[in-house]
C-alpha cells in the first residue's frame, strides 16, 4: 500500500463550511483556543490576516489554512473598502493526537491566488464549496460537508509537495526509509525487528534506527506501535471482535500486552474505549474499566 494513502485514510478527517457572506469594512473576527483546523477563502474584497505575530495582507482568491489549535485573527479596517465576501470552514480529525501526519502538519499555510490556480482541481473543489454552500438547495448540507474532506486531501497534497518540513514528509521523500515505510504500513501486526526494517531500507540496523529517528522525530518501535493502536481503534470501534483477537491481529503476542499498550497510550481499557462509541481519547481522564 502507498504510505500516503494509507495515512490519509487513517486519518478519517470530517469538516464543513460554516460561513460564506459580506462584510462591511470596518470588521474584525478573533480565533483562539480553536481545536479544529480551520481555512478561509477570499471570494471578494481583501482583508488581512494576523497569526503568530505576523501579518498578511490577503486579496481576492487568497487561501489560508491553519492547523488545530492556532490562535488568528481577520480584520479589515479601511472603512472605504468594498464588502468583503469570506468563506470560512472547518476541518477535525478523529484520534489526531498521535498521528504522525497531524504532527507533520504547518502552523498554517498561506496560498495566493496565482498558486491556486496552478492546481485547477483544487480552485474547482473551493468554488464548488462556496457555491453548494450559498445554494440551500436540497442536500446541500452534505455535499459540502464531503467536499471539504476533498478539500482537506488535496491540500495536504499540494503541501507534501511544496514543503520541506522533517517529519513523515521527509520520510517518504528518501527512498530508504520509504521502503521500509512502505513494508511496514502494509503489515503492521508483522513480527517487525529494527533488523528486518532495515534489511528493506538495505541499511545497517544501526544506521536506519538514526536516520528513522532523526527524520521521523520518533523511535521505529514508537511509530510501529501507532500504527498499531490506529489499526486496533478500527476494529473496536467497527467491528465485534474479541479484545484478544484484535490485540493478535494488530501485532501483539497475549492480550495483557494489548491491554497494556494500549491503555498507555489512550488512557483507558480497549473494552473501555469500545463502551465509549469510538471513544474520546483526547480525555485521558475517562472512566477506565
Amino acid at each position: 500500500m502507498e504510505v500516503l494513502t494509507d495515512i490519509l485514510k487513517g486519518l478519517r478527517a470530517a469538516g464543513s463550511v460554516y460561513f460564506c457572506d459580506f462584510l462591511v469594512p470596518p470588521w474584525e473576527t478573533a480565533y483562539s483556543n480553536e481545536p479544529r483546523a480551520m481555512f478561509h477563502l477570499v471570494r471578494r474584497g481583501r482583508c488581512r490576516i494576523t497569526v503568530d505575530g505576523e501579518s498578511h495582507d490577503l486579496a481576492s482568491g487568497d487561501f489560508v489554512f491553519l492547523a488545530p489549535g492556532v490562535d488568528h485573527v481577520l480584520d479589515n479596517e479601511h472603512r472605504d473598502d468594498p464588502q468583503t465576501l469570506l468563506l470560512c470552514g472547518y476541518c477535525q480529525f478523529e484520534g489526531s493526537e498521535d498521528d504522525v501526519l497531524m504532527r507533520a502538519l504547518p502552523r498554517y499555510v498561506l496560498l495566493r491566488h496565482e498558486e491556486l490556480e496552478e492546481w485547477p482541481w483544487l480552485t474547482r473543489t473551493l468554488e464548488h464549496l462556496s457555491a453548494e454552500y450559498m445554494s440551500g438547495a436540497p442536500g446541500s448540507e452534505l455535499t459540502v460537508n464531503k467536499l471539504t474532506e476533498v478539500l482537506l486531501v488535496q491540500l495536504l497534497r499540494v503541501d507534501f509537495g511544496r514543503s520541506d518540513r522533517a517529519g513523515i514528509i521527509a520520510a517518504l521523500r528518501d527512498k530508504r526509509l520509504a521502503n521500509a515505510l512502505s513494508h511496514v504500513h502494509n503489515s503492521p501486526g508483522s513480527a517487525w525487528t529494527i533488523e528486518r526494517a532495515a534489511e528493506f531500507a538495505s541499511m545497517s540496523r544501526s544506521g536506519f534506527a538514526r536516520k528513522f529517528k532523526e527524520t521521523l522525530e520518533m523511535g521505529f518501535f514508537d511509530y510501529l506501535t501507532r500504527l498499531r493502536m490506529r489499526d486496533a481503534r478500527e476494529f473496536l470501534a467497527t467491528t465485534k471482535m474479541r479484545v484478544g483477537d484484535i490485540g493478535e491481529r494488530v501485532g501483539y503476542q497475549s492480550e495483557l500486552s494489548f491491554v497494556k499498550a494500549f491503555k498507555k497510550m489512550h488512557g483507558v481499557t480497549p473494552r473501555a474505549f469500545r463502551k465509549q462509541g469510538q471513544g474520546d481519547v483526547s480525555d485521558r481522564s475517562a472512566a477506565t474499566e
